[in-house]
């Protein structure tokens, strides 16, 4: 791997961790996690197994188990068997934590679009030039996209 590649990854990684940091701000101090928040989009298109979801967010069972549990009692997911195998149990979204994860949605989509009034109509241009290669960096580990 060449210099050029490894510092331009390091330099990604860095500004990435940037926006991350800057996303979990707008719901700091809510008694839901950014990462709860994470898991509750991995919801929304439809009940998932416990170990998908794990294996998604790269967690071990027990801890996404855990998060699970604290969404349940928040009544933001609830739990049911997996009509394919009734050994199994799905996790789903409740409507109150679609209800919620929509605010969120808004609420980091909003603090985000007063950070990009912020640039040049050129820098915003170049960002979206930017955005169609960062999405297939991203989906390149998911087969689901």
């Amino acid at each position: 791997m060449s210099d050029d590649v490894t510092r331009l990854a390091g330099h990604v990684s860095t500004v990435l961790r940037h926006l991350v940091l800057l996303l979990r701000r707008t719901v700091a101090g809510q008694p839901v996690t950014s990462q709860q928040y994470g898991v509750m989009g991995s919801l929304e298109p439809g009940p998932r197994r416990m170990t998908g979801l794990a294996e998604e967010h790269g967690v071990q069972l027990p801890t996404m188990t855990v998060q699970i549990n604290r969404l349940e009692e928040a009544g933001l997911v609830s739990r049911s068997a997996d009509p394919a195998d009734a050994r199994v149990r799905t996790v789903e979204l409740t409507a109150e934590g679609r209800e919620r994860l929509h605010a969120v949605r808004q609420a980091r989509i909003a603090r985000l679009a007063r950070e990009l009034e912020a640039l040049t109509e050129e820098e915003r241009a170049t960002l979206a030039a930017a955005l169609p290669v960062l999405a297939k960096l991203g989906r390149k580990e998911d087969p689901r996209l």
